[in-house]
């Protein structure tokens, strides 16, 4: 049995110039941004905080223990913690605190006596290794005056002999 529709109300825009009308809103409107997938915010949340499981992301980071990585909502918060973590880290990289930059002033200080030390330390091994080998081709020499030596006993004993053979 067909079906009579109701009269259309006064002022009422037909149904196609409704659709064309929400159209044209539509594309007047920004585009929304496009959320990201479950997997593109798990990608970001382990490669921001250097780990490639969620126990290591649990274990590396206190206040991530409470999540449920199974959410996408627990993906979206350890992101938020580890994007300000990350700003946080850059500003006191950039200014910390006077007590640490006397601590640094000191390692770094530590850290050039410790390379001046092992390019001493370099330096006599390099200065050993020339002496040994030094030493090695006057042993040489010396073996070889020594053969020498050995050669000259025996033909002048040989010539003992014969004189007092003689």
């Amino acid at each position: 049995m067909p079906r009579k529709s109701s009269p259309a109300a006064k002022g009422a825009k037909p149904a196609a110039k409704a659709k064309a009308t929400a159209k044209a809103s539509a594309g007047d409107r920004p585009a929304r941004q496009k959320e990201p997938s479950l997997a593109d915010l798990k990608g970001q949340v382990l490669s921001l905080a250097k780990v490639s499981s969620t126990q290591e992301l649990k274990r590396a980071n206190v206040d991530l223990r409470h999540l449920d990585f199974r959410l996408k909502a627990s993906w979206r918060s350890a992101l938020g913690v580890l994007q300000q973590a990350a700003v946080a880290m850059d500003e006191w990289d950039r200014n910390p605190p006077e007590e640490y930059k006397e601590l640094f002033a000191e390692i770094d200080q530590a850290a050039a006596a410790y390379s001046a030390s092992i390019e001493q330390g370099l330096k006599l091994s390099s200065q050993l290794r020339d002496a040994a080998d030094d030493l090695e081709a006057v042993a040489g020499e010396l073996q070889q005056e020594a053969e020498e030596l050995k050669t000259i006993e025996q033909a002048s004993r040989k010539q003992r002999r014969v004189r007092s053979l003689n």
